[in-house]
């Protein structure tokens, strides 16, 4: 193999080995999702409790997002994903042993930390480790890795189960994220950070770019939409579709399996159309607002599984196109700092939309709940309309 062919492919194994180490850790997010009843069981709890098991998950995530900026401006990325491993795998394999559920409740939250390493440093390095013509289609595979991991786990989830026991499911997606070490480990021989270090009043400065706060509004809105669709589409369905609840589960799992085709075919439609974002965010968008129409009229299950397909495309199809854009228009120095400002606005949608929707859903109607995600869409839209395209 010649020194060419190697440097060519050099990105699509800094991809695998990234893609590997983030599956992991999503999987682990959600492993709890198809073996809830066990959790009950152990722990004594009530299903609401339960629930916390994942949400703990996204609130250690999004309240380490911000300060992880300034650390990936300031230190290799490499360093800092491989600590990020590091107490991964350590709250994913002492966390099922722990005494109480409170105790439980810490590990998963340590874990949810790490996601600021995982997930958001390893999408700076596949950012940096492409050229510019394929920024975008490979930052769009590597976001696909979210969907992956919450595959997984909703699959393998069940028949692990029945071999390891909850505590083994809950410990063994680490699995996925050691494996991602070794292509990790082969391909990244140089440093990835900032050649100058972000100052505090830079990183102040930082936080508060108006091009940066669009584009991350404009994500909350899109991450809003998915977990909107994602959390209460099954329970609609079987109240407004008049499907039992296991067809209602299977038409909701359309949802997420689009992003496997949407996140990765944004990043590329971007870099098709000369590197431009901002007409595939919007377009998106645009998608998304007669999905919602669609889903609130429909009363049989062809028109409904339509809307979710839609839904699908729209609510993911710009995903990975805002991690490069928000770079893209960010000071070279302060690139993570301005991925960090995106992923808390991104998970604060997601944690958000579950609570919201549903106290709208009880105070008003469903139809309140849809209109309310169609002014989300607009306002997506708004945010970037008038954003310059990347130089």
């Amino acid at each position: 193999m010649t020194a060419e062919s190697t440097s060519a492919r050099r990105p699509w194994v800094v991809l695998a080995g990234c893609f590997l180490v983030a599956t992991g850790f999503n999987a682990y997010l959600f492993a709890p999702a198809s073996i809830i009843s066990f959790f009950v069981e152990a722990f004594a709890i009530d299903k609401p409790a339960a629930g916390l098991s994942i949400s703990v998950v996204f609130l250690g995530w999004v309240l380490f997002q911000i300060p992880s900026g300034l650390l990936m401006d300031r230190y290799d990325n490499r360093v800092l994903v491989w600590v990020g491993i590091a107490v991964f795998v350590g709250a994913a394999v002492v966390g099922p042993f722990a005494p109480t559920y409170p105790a439980f409740l810490v590990t998963r939250f340590v874990g949810g930390a790490t996601a600021v390493f995982l997930w958001t440093a390893n999408a700076n390095i596949v950012a940096q480790s492409f050229p510019q013509a394929r920024r975008a289609v490979g930052t769009s595979l590597f976001v696909t890795s979210a969907p992956a991991g919450a595959t997984l786990a909703q699959v393998a989830g069940p028949p692990l189960q029945t071999v390891v026991g909850w505590r083994g499911v809950v410990a063994a997606y680490a699995v996925v994220t050691i494996a991602g070490v070794v292509p990790f480990l082969w391909a990244l021989d140089d440093p990835i950070r900032n050649e100058s270090a972000l100052s505090l009043s830079g990183f102040a400065t930082a936080l508060s770019d108006k091009r940066v706060l669009a584009i991350a509004t404009s994500s909350f809105c899109a991450y809003s939409l998915f977990v909107f669709f994602n959390s209460w589409m099954p329970t609609y369905a079987a109240e407004a579709v008049s499907v039992d609840l296991a067809t209602a589960g299977v038409l909701s799992a359309i949802v997420p399996a689009m992003g496997l085709l949407a996140r990765p075919g944004g990043g590329w439609l971007s870099d098709r159309l000369g590197g431009r974002r901002r007409p595939v965010i919007i377009a998106a968008f645009v998608l998304v607002i007669p999905a919602l129409v669609v889903a609130a009229v429909a009363t049989s299950v062809v028109w409904f599984a339509a809307a979710l397909l839609l839904a699908g495309v729209g609510s993911q199809l710009g995903t990975g196109v805002f991690y490069v854009y928000v770079e893209e228009v960010s000071p070279p120095a302060s690139g993570g700092t301005s991925l960090a400002v995106l992923m808390t606005l991104s998970i604060a949608g997601a944690l958000v939309a579950p609570v919201a929707a549903g106290w709208l859903v009880d105070v008003a109607s469903w139809t309140t709940a849809f209109g309310v995600g169609g002014v989300l869409a607009l306002s997506g839209v708004a945010a970037v309309a008038r954003l310059p395209e990347s130089e």
